[in-house]
């Protein structure tokens, strides 16, 4: 049994430590963008897989470890028995996008002398290969845009392995609607599918007091701390609720099958969990999925009136909450929900609710 719940920080670096299950860890970065992304790092006989390398810009300047790398090749992971997750960097890095974000990418160039294996998905290669500055929000935040080569476009629902190595049980899902490049991948071996930007809680089940309580909070807007945000690049309401209803199908396959094998184990039945790019990272996924999926259904359909709005970049967005216990609120550019309503309700696209 994996204690899930011990954390490690030093005050000499920039990062704190969970692990997720037997063979993963999460690493949150508190950074000075206020974002907090949740990289995940998952641990081979050869290799080390990587899900995201956050921003690469510590909060506090002063401390002495603030390099992803550095701290997964050197930082004693108290939860890792205190050895280094890649003592001297000694395993090979393979490193899948979740999507194509600053505060997912801008770790990336610390790997990049190692020659990793970059993966990201192959759904719409122009949007990560034509103005990259752009659709990664990297110009808005004023940020050099991280050159690297993808080195594995990765197909929907396909398997990922590499020449003489055993499989890395490894399955890709594309989930379009955050962005055109957001990837899901499911560890096959520990149940847990990792979603990335395409939902999560707007708070930690478990507070993490080292971190400031503000994470997702959208500079020049209202209060708006850890909604499920959609960007003007790329977001998309329609594809976003067709992802959603291809992850509940996966999942509640993937449930039924393990099921089907623990039918006769004394144990309790394994749950496929999810992991996010913020907030959350050992949830049951199939409850998470449900509950997003029949918010956004209330959204669309008008049934939750905005609690705020506010402009960025000259777009209207929208904020939507439908109580002060809720476990998730939700921003987005108006427009994605005008056509998401015109696509699903063409009958009720004039009778929108909204604060001015």
């Amino acid at each position: 049994m994996v204690d899930v719940n011990s954390a490690s920080l030093s005050p000499s670096t920039s990062f704190i430590g969970r692990r997720v299950n037997d063979s993963a860890f999460l690493i949150i970065e508190d950074d000075s963008y206020g974002e907090q992304p949740y990289i995940y790092v998952k641990i081979y006989p050869n290799h080390i897989v990587i899900t995201d390398t956050g921003c690469d810009s510590p909060r506090k300047k002063h401390l002495s470890l603030t390099s992803l790398r550095e701290y997964i090749e050197t930082f004693p992971f108290p939860l890792n028995g205190d050895k280094a997750l890649n003592p001297e960097g000694k395993k090979h890095y393979i490193i899948i996008c979740s999507h194509c974000h600053y505060d997912h990418i801008l770790g990336i160039p610390q790997f990049l002398s190692t020659d990793p294996t970059i993966i990201a998905s192959d759904f719409d290669k122009n949007w990560l290969l034509k103005d990259l500055p752009t659709h990664s929000l990297c110009k808005y935040v004023n940020k050099p845009t991280p050159k690297y080569t993808i080195s594995h476009w990765a197909s929907h629902l396909s398997y990922f392995s590499l020449p003489n190595t055993p499989p890395f049980r490894i399955q890709f899902l594309h989930i379009p609607g955050h962005t055109p490049c957001s990837l899901a991948w499911y560890d096959i071996s520990e149940h847990h599918l990792y979603v990335g930007d395409t939902f999560y809680e707007r708070k930690r089940e478990i507070p993490i007091p080292e971190l400031p309580d503000d994470a997702g909070q959208v500079p020049g807007l209202p209060a708006t701390q850890a909604a499920i945000i959609f960007p003007e690049e790329g977001g998309n309401w329609i594809q976003y609720m067709s992802s959603l209803d291809l992850l509940l199908s996966f999942v509640s396959h993937q449930n039924k099958e393990l099921k089907r094998q623990h039918r006769s184990s004394h144990n309790l039945t394994p749950r496929v969990k999810v992991a996010c790019g913020h907030l959350t990272y050992n949830a049951d996924a199939e409850t998470m999925i449900l509950e997003v999926q029949g918010l956004f259904q209330r959204i669309i359909a008008g049934k939750v009136p905005v609690n705020s709005s506010g402009v960025k970049r000259g777009i209207v967005h929208d904020f939507w909450l439908e109580s002060e216990d809720a476990r998730y609120s939700v921003m987005a550019p108006r427009h994605l929900a005008y056509e998401a309503r015109r696509y699903f309700h063409p009958k009720l696209e004039n009778e929108w609710i909204h604060v001015e």
